[in-house]
């Protein structure tokens, strides 16, 4: 094992952290890209259209 000097040596937990970070961007390009294949022809103005989204407005 290599000996690095304590400031340079990511902890696990910070290593498990950008690791867990590349996966999920990874799976959501994935997901995007197949998606836009099988629907060549929608936006994503159409594509927000036709998926309301009523948890983000505020109930007042």
């Amino acid at each position: 094992m290599v000996a690095f000097p304590k400031e340079a040596a990511m902890t696990q937990s910070m290593i498990s952290f950008w690791v867990g970070l590349v996966v999920i961007v990874v799976v959501a390009s994935a997901l995007s890209r197949r998606y836009r294949r099988d629907h060549p022809g929608e936006s994503l103005g159409q594509w927000l259209d036709t998926h309301h989204m009523s948890w983000m407005h505020r109930k007042h």
